[in-house]
């Protein structure tokens, strides 16, 4: 059965570095690779209130959400289940980085400095949208 659903990503700029957190080994999708905080939109869930709780549940911080900067899609499960995703700029607010379960490391990072990690292609066009 094939299905879609929406996912919010949040780009969080302090002191104009952002927020990128690297996956752990178990994950189904990037294993390993640095991504920025967000997930899955539950049913029924504004995905603004969604992003907040993802960001609070995956990095431990507030975040104030600013505007959708990009929308973006891929497949996972052997192309069975269809992401819809949107990334929207959002600024810190409060916290200590504390992170969830499903990721092991993270970094405050400028843009230029993206190239030093492996991440998702997406995130670095993301990026190149802002510039222009």
């Amino acid at each position: 059965m094939k299905e879609v659903y929406m996912a919010a990503k949040a780009l969080i700029f302090i002191d104009k570095k952002f927020l990128i957190i690297k996956r752990g080994s178990n994950e189904d999708v990037y294993a390993e690779e640095w991504d920025i905080p967000g997930g899955k939109v539950k049913f029924g869930e504004n995905p603004i209130e969604s992003l907040k709780r993802e960001v609070k549940e995956e990095a431990g911080i507030q975040i104030d959400v600013k505007k959708p900067i990009d929308i973006w899609t891929f497949f996972k499960n052997k192309g069975k289940t269809q992401v819809i995703g949107v990334t929207f700029l959002c600024n810190f607010i409060s916290g200590d980085v504390a992170l969830g379960k499903e990721h092991i490391d993270f970094r405050w990072i400028s843009p230029n400095e993206i190239g030093n990690y492996k991440i998702h292609e997406g995130i670095k066009a993301t990026l190149n949208k802002l510039k222009n």
